[in-house]
Formats: C-alpha cells, structure tokens, sequence
C-alpha cells in the first residue's frame, strides 16, 4: 500500500466521524447540575454531589417505593445519574419517561421542564436536531402555559433551539433565539449577580460563539466573542481572586476564539494578536493551552506550529484520564491529523493515520456494545415495570373485594338490626292499645275490683320500664346508623390495605416495614375503639335544631376560654398571638357560652394539629410555626379569624374538608370530624365557618356569629 492510498483511507475515516459531529461541541470540564425541592431530593442530590452515582440510583428506588417521591422525579433523577455515568440511552430512556408523563402538580412541571432540557442536549449533541428542537420547543410551550419555571432552565432551551436552527440551515430564525436567551441570561444578572450566575452565562455566550464558528459565520462568531468579552469583564470585576485558574483559563479560550472569529473575517493582524495575548497568559504555557490555540493556527493556515502544538495532545489525553472515544477523536485526533497532513509532515501523518483508525475501530467497536447493553437494560426495565402494574392490579382487585366482603357484612347487620327493631316497635304498639282498653276496664270496675287494679298497676309500671328500654334501644339504632356508614370506613381500608400485603404470596418484608405495619395496625384498631367515644357528640352533626342562645357574654371571654380550653397557649413548636381588630375586644353576643367556646375550641386545635410537623414523617425541625386568632366585627357579626401558617387546605378541597371523616393529609392523626362538628355548632347558633382560599401561607377559617340586637 502506498502512502498515497494510506492517506487517502484515513481521510474517509475523518469524513464518518466528522458526520457524528454535534453542535458547538468541545470537550469541557463539566460540573454535574442537581436541584433539591424536597428532603428526600437533597439526599439524592448530596450523593450526586459526590459522585455516587450507584448511590442516587439507590436512593431513587428507595423513596418512589415508599411513595416518598412521585414516579416524574424518580425518573428525572434516573436520567441524571445514567446520564453522568455515561449510560447516555438509559439517561434519554428515563428522561423521555418524564417528558411523556402526565403533569399534574408543581414539582411535576419542575421535573418535566429540568429532564426536556437535558433531553434536548443529548439529542442535540447526537446531531439529531429535529427531534431535538421539537423537544425543546415544546418544553418551551409548556412553560408559557405553566409558569413557575426556571429563567435559566428557559435561556438554555432557546439556545437548544438557536443551536438546531443554525445546523438546519435556519440562520435567522436562530439568531433570534440565541439572542432571546442571551437577554434571560442578562436579566438573571440584573436580579442577581454572582460568580455562578456570570459562569453559566459566559459558557453559554462562547457555546454560540463556537456554533457559529463551526458554521463559518464568522462575523456572527465575532459579534458573540465581543459578548462574552463583556461577561468576562464583569467576573473579573466581581471576584478577581476567586477561582484564578478558571478565570485565566476561560479569558485564554475566549481570546481564540475571538483570533478564530477575526481571522475568519480578515482581520489577520488582530487575530494574531489576540493569539499572542494568550501565549502570553499562564494558561497558554499549558499543554492544554497550546491544543486550544492549534485551533487558531490552523484557522490561520500555519499547520507547521499547528503541528508542534499537537506533539503534547497524547500527555495530555494520558493526564486527564479521557480515552480516545468517537467524541475526543472528533474534537483531538482529528484536527491533529489534519495540522500534520497540511504541514506535510508524512512521516507523522502515517503515526498519527495508524492511531485515528486503531482509535475508531475501538471507539466504534465500545461505542456499539454500549449501545446495545444499554438498550437490553431498557427492554428489561420495561419488563419489569409491566409486571409490577400487573401485580399492583392484582393487589388492588384483591383489596376491593376485602372491601366489599367487609361492607356486606355491615350491611347485613345493619338490615337484620332495623328488622328487628321494627317488629318490637309492632309489639310495643299492641301492648299500649291493650293497655288502654284494660285502664278503660279498670275505670268502671275501680271499686269492686281493687286487688285488680293494683295488679294493672303493677303491670303500667313493667310497661313503662319497657317503654324506656325500647325508646333507648330506638336512639341507639339512630346514632348507630348515622355513624357506622362513614366511620368505620377509613380505618377498615388501612387495615385491608395492609392484611392485603401481608398475605400477598412471595411478599417479602424488611423488618422497619413490618413495625410499621404493626404500628398502623394498632392505631387504626385503637382508632375504631376510640370512634365510640365520639358518637354522642359526633350524633348531633346534622341536627337542625337552634341551640339555645340565653348568655350574654364578651366575645373575647369565648376566646380567652378556647385558647386554654385547647392548649394552644402552651404548644411549643408554635407562637400563639389574639389581636383585635376595632371595637371588637368590647363586643357582646348573645348565644350559647358552652357551645361558642367549643366550636371554636375546635378550629384552634385544628390549626395547632396542622402547625406541627406530622409525626408519620419524622422530620426534625426548629422553626416555630405561627397562630393568630384574630377579632372583627362585619355587619352585625363578630368575625373570629384563626390563621396560621402550617400545611394549608388546596381551595378546591374547601367543602369537602367539612364533611364527616375528612382527612386531606393521612400523614396526621385525628378522626377527621373537628371541623363537621364545629361548623355544625356555628350554624345552630345561628352563624357559620368557612375557609377562606385566598389565604395563601396556610389556612384562615372564620367563624361569624350574631352580635347582641
């Protein structure tokens, strides 16, 4: 083979790798991003911090087990550890998981906008810009209609998009863009400058200097080098000792490109000057330093120093530890090769022609088996999810027929109850109309039958205990039907539920499940016990009649007495304050003492139960949460405000939280009638509760009753 032919096969090589080239590629230091919304998300973000990536993995499978993190940010965090590990199809895999998903709450739009952008990169560094930008734009759709997104996670999209658009051939549309994210990026610096703000933005500004640089618009290239020259400024202003060999590193970059960017427009003196200001620096002495300004010379047609500055490329690929993939051949081996072909160095080329079609072959080779195992993963990851929606199928069949067993039997009782309480009341009925007629009897026969009349006597007095049993057993079978329907409901599915893992066959157990399991066996037993304590109080919910409204009292009297009354004086994790608003600490009512001080005794230990950090949780904290009771008066009516500032009610769950045995949380304990009982004594007072949704740091209920005439 002659020398000739051996140049002529590893240039078709340079023209197949050079077609997976992305856009503005070039290898780069890279700090792995993470965003903590949760406690459960900060310890998966601290493992990511440290590089453990087997660690988040871990973590990840952990808490969406334990329903701890929603399936979206499960995947989300999935797709960050695959993708700083290298396993970039599992990584788009995850992420595109989360980009199909169905959005409902704010930390799923969170998610979903974080793994579109990233989704996006990958595509785009693939070179599969179609997808890419439909991808982005999409995203980007979603945050106008959303909100709540990230002014930077939006300046990275469009420049995903300007990014696309240029490959395309789309050359304004992209320019567009490009300046669109610039201004976000200048906005963010306006809101608040730091050294981490002005790094993003000047990586970003030399990401599109470079894209037009590889597209050849040189005039565009140098019109963003001038951008980045003026973030550059603005770092060194702001922190000029922090991070120097960073900052001397980039200041050196930006200057090639900017000698790349003049060069290409003919403006050759100034470009070799600017060349020379970065042999100058401390980072242009540096054998990465003298490959970045190779760039530079061979931009400037000088392959022979071009050449010379490559002799350190093996050193330092070796220091850094980077193998020669597809991706390092494109941004290293190749333009080396190129520098020596050009500079007619032949002997050279052959070395360096031998080693770009070693390195392929390898980089090909690895980069196909890691596609393939990444892809069988995939399928098996599939696999698996289907049958772990198979089996949650199964569990929740298995649970509703618990259920309906449970329910029947209920039912049952209730019927054969109501049968027979009927026939008695049948009997009881008879009993009195023989009753009457033997009294009418006795009437007439009063003097010659006296030892019988004291015998009818007798017999009235069995009757009348007779009649009270049965009126007592009456009320019972009332407040036994009221109550049954709805309370024993609840605690019957978390028993259910929890018999129903239990006996699932191959269910395996750790041994801080099975305690938990226990435990809520055991509460929730104990709560059906204790359910019988409340059926007096609880009987009276739906009852109609007007209590009795004979006290003339303060109004801030039924306040002092609720707040001792529920202890809310004395609860540590909360500052309770009663304020008063007018003449309202002077205002009389006329109702019920008793009645008042319970309702809103009620709404009070509400909003202590609801300031405090909900045990099932185990967090621990210091922060002390807030309460005010609050007085007004409003058109005839005294208005007593209780706000605080705990885990607050969604406004459309505002009625439903009145009905009985409602609990928006199950984290917190309780019976979930509080608030039906207290509204059901406020409007038998002639008054009301209600939650006022346009109260945003927690919860505000009002409760209005009327004012002395």
């Amino acid at each position: 083979m002659t020398r000739k032919t051996t140049i002529h096969i590893v240039l078709m090589f340079v023209v197949t790798v050079l077609a997976l080239a992305g856009c503005g590629e070039k290898k780069r230091a890279h700090v792995p991003e993470f965003k903590a919304v949760s406690y459960a998300d900060s310890l998966i973000f601290d493992r990511g911090q440290k590089q453990d990536y087997q660690g988040m993995l871990a973590l990840t499978d952990s808490f969406e087990q334990t329903g701890t993190i929603s399936p979206i940010a499960a995947n989300r965090w999935r797709g960050v550890a695959y993708n700083y590990m290298g396993s970039v199809r599992k990584s788009e895999f995850y992420y595109k998981k989360v980009f199909n998903a169905s959005i409902k709450t704010d930390a799923d739009k969170y998610n979903y906008y974080k793994a579109s952008r990233r989704l996006a990169e990958i595509l785009v560094k693939r070179g599969e810009y179609e997808e890419a930008m439909s991808i982005a734009l999409e995203a980007v759709d979603m945050m106008e209609e959303w909100g709540g997104y990230s002014p930077k996670d939006l300046a990275i999209l469009l420049k995903t998009i300007g990014c696309c658009q240029l490959n395309l051939g789309r050359v304004k549309e992209a320019a567009g863009n490009y300046a669109t994210a610039y201004g976000k990026y200048r906005k963010l610096l306006e809101d608040t400058v730091t050294v981490r703000e002005l790094n993003d933005a000047i990586m970003a500004t030399d990401d599109i200097a470079l894209d037009y640089i590889n597209a050849g618009l040189f005039e565009e290239a140098l019109h963003w080098t001038d951008a980045t020259d003026t973030l550059m400024k603005q770092r060194r202003d702001l922190a000029p000792d922090y991070d120097v060999p960073n900052l001397q590193k980039y200041t050196a970059i930006v200057t090639i490109r900017r000698a790349i960017a003049l060069q290409g427009v003919g403006r050759d003196k100034e470009a070799l000057q600017a060349y020379r200001e970065v042999l100058a620096s401390p980072y242009g002495q540096t054998d990465e330093g003298r490959i970045e300004g190779a760039e530079y010379l061979i931009a400037a047609k000088r392959y022979g120093e071009a050449a010379d500055n490559y002799r350190s490329l093996d050193r330092f690929l070796t220091k850094h530890g980077m193998d020669l993939t597809l991706d390092n051949i494109r941004v290293y081996l190749l333009p080396k090769y190129r520098a020596n072909v050009e500079a007619g160095k032949l002997d050279s080329v052959l070395v360096i022609g031998k080693q770009l079609c070693n390195a392929l072959d390898s980089a090909i080779i690895d980069a196909k088996n890691s596609d393939a195992a990444e892809l069988a993963t995939i399928y098996d990851t599939q696999q698996k999810e289907e049958q772990i929606m198979a089996q949650k199928s199964y569990m929740a069949r298995q649970r509703l027929y618990g259920i309906s067993v449970a329910s029947i039997l209920v039912l049952t009782f209730l019927i054969i109850y109501v049968v027979h309480r009927i026939k008695a009341q049948r009997r009881l009925a008879l009993a009195y109309g023989k009753l009457e007629e033997a009294n009418q009897q006795l009437e007439h026969a009063n003097q010659k039958l006296e030892h019988a009349n004291q015998q009818l006597e007798q017999k009235n007095e069995q009757l009348v205990v007779a009649n009270a049993r049965a009126e007592e057993s009456s009320r019972m079978k009332t407040d036994f039907i009221q109550q049954i329907s709805h309370e024993i409901r609840t605690p019957l599915n978390i028993l259910s539920g929890y018999t129903q893992v239990i006996t699932t066959p191959g269910m395996e157990l750790d041994d801080d499940t099975r305690q938990d399991i226990n435990r809520q066996i055991t509460e929730n037993t104990d709560r059906i016990t204790g359910l019988v304590n409340k059926m007096l109080e609880l009987s009276d919910v739906n009852s109609v009649a007007v209590i009795e409204r004979n006290d003339h009292v303060l109004g801030v009297q039924i306040a002092a007495q609720a707040a001792d009354d529920s202890g809310i004086n004395n609860a540590t994790h909360l500052q309770f304050d009663m304020q008063f608003e007018g003449d309202a600490d002077s205002a009389m009512l006329q109702t019920n003492l008793v009645s008042a001080t319970r309702a809103l005794t009620l709404l009070l230990d509400n909003a202590r139960k609801f300031t405090k950090p909900a045990e099932a949780l185990h967090v621990e904290t210091t922060e002390q949460k807030h309460v005010v009771l609050r007085m007004s008066v409003n058109d005839g009516r005294l208005l007593f405000i209780v706000e605080d500032d705990g885990i607050g009610v969604p406004p459309e769950e505002a009625e439903r939280i009145f009905d009985e045995f409602v609990q928006l949380n199950e984290y917190y304990d309780g019976t979930g009638i509080g608030l039906t009982v207290a509204r059901s004594i406020a409007r038998r007072l002639e008054g009301d509760i209600t939650l006022d949704t346009s109260y945003a740091p927690g919860a505000r209920f009002i409760m209005s009753l009327p004012m002395t005439a």
